[in-house]
């Protein structure tokens, strides 16, 4: 039976190529044939191979709370996970784990494989308990699986995957009493296998991740007895060599405890946005140098991901205020030389439904 009637089946399967990813759940109620090709893996792998995939924003994100007259008490936010693709405008929430109902695990990690959403331990969204819990969301059947748990119970801790190989590196953060890890490891998600890695020099709290230049890198955080006084060093993991090496004052940045809005863009640039404006790291000097102002409503800015020529950036004019996202053009932004202000690059502010005005925690881009 043609994919679609009178048309050959290699022209039937272009057509339903281009169909957005928002509608691939009525092609699938259409017919068995269909249903079979958007569910099959291939689906997406053509997609991108032939230039029609669309590249999402998911964020972790504050559900909308009901207010009621009975119940003034203040209760913590739940957060679920927002899909965006801001080509469209287009918002919509993603379907909640079977394990929480009421929201993700809290403070998890997040990253994007291979049409895939991956979250890593985190909170429990109830107890408060940390855990070492691995859910995925694949976007080709819409459901969720869980894989294999991480060995340490870790929160707060540094993430990030390999785009060579498709690895997923943690390391640091702390366990459920609150101590400081030095520990490390790497996750193979096609092999659904947790491998240990060697420590890292120190404990690192509220650490963040970011691959750089072909190697891991865990950038600042803090001990268990330095509570809240952020390092200014970090730690890169060669995977060719399986060592650690300690990187003092690499993250300098005055003013700026928190490495949380640190992005790579290309593999080799990495960017961090802060008051003082948007700063990028030159590895060869060990020193950062503001490229670009931006602007005052995300001056404290809580994430940040890489979006086709863009970066989204998410944050408030000050701590608890009211948050604002912003899209950056990449190519407004000074090379990597750069160590003056350039002119004011083209943001762009991202406009969020009302059902979708709550607190960003973080985000990562997804190609469908």
């Amino acid at each position: 039976m043609d994919l679609i009637p009178n048309l050959p089946d290699d022209i039937g399967r272009e057509c339903l190529y281009r169909v957005p990813f928002k509608a691939h759940s009525k092609l699938k109620a259409v017919c068995k044939n269909w249903e079979a090709m958007v569910n099959s893996p291939r689906f997406y792998q053509d997609r991108k191979k032939g230039g029609t995939s669309e590249q999402c924003i998911c964020l972790i994100q504050a559900l909308p709370q009901e207010k009621s007259m009975e119940d003034k008490r203040q209760r913590a936010p739940a957060y679920g996970l927002s899909v965006v693709n801001p080509l469209q405008g287009a918002w919509d929430w993603l379907p909640s784990i079977p394990q929480f109902k009421g929201g993700v695990p809290l403070f998890c990690q997040s990253v994007s494989l291979n049409q895939k959403l991956i979250l890593i331990g985190g909170w429990h969204p109830t107890h408060w308990e940390a855990m070492n819990c691995v859910f995925i969301f694949d976007f080709s059947s819409g459901k969720w699986r869980q894989g294999a748990d991480m060995p340490t119970v870790r929160t707060f801790f540094a993430c990030t995957v390999s785009p060579s190989d498709g690895l997923i590196y943690v390391a640091g953060g702390h366990d459920d009493n609150k101590n400081a890890l030095r520990t490390a490891e790497v996750y193979n998600m096609e092999q659904d296998r947790w491998e240990t890695l060697p420590p890292m020099s120190q404990d690192r709290d509220e650490c963040h991740g970011v691959y750089l230049d072909g190697s891991f890198y865990v950038i600042s955080g803090y001990t268990t007895e330095s509570q809240g006084r952020f390092e200014r060093s970090a730690e890169v993991f060669d995977p060719n060599t399986g060592l650690w090496r300690r990187l003092e004052n690499m993250w300098s940045v005055a003013g700026c405890p928190c490495p949380r809005s640190c992005v790579v863009v290309n593999g080799s640039l990495l960017y961090a946005f802060h008051k003082q404006g948007m700063m990028q790291y030159n590895a060869q000097e060990n020193v950062w140098c503001v490229v670009d102002s931006i602007p005052q409503s995300i001056s404290v800015a809580t994430c940040a991901t890489v979006w086709r020529d863009k970066i989204f950036v998410s944050g408030s004019a000050c701590s608890g205020g009211e948050q604002a996202c912003y899209m950056l053009d990449l190519s407004t932004v000074k090379s990597k030389e750069a160590i003056s202000i350039s002119n004011s690059p083209k943001w762009l502010a991202v406009q969020k439904p009302p059902k979708f005005s709550g607190f960003v925690l973080s985000s990562a881009t997804v190609e469908i």
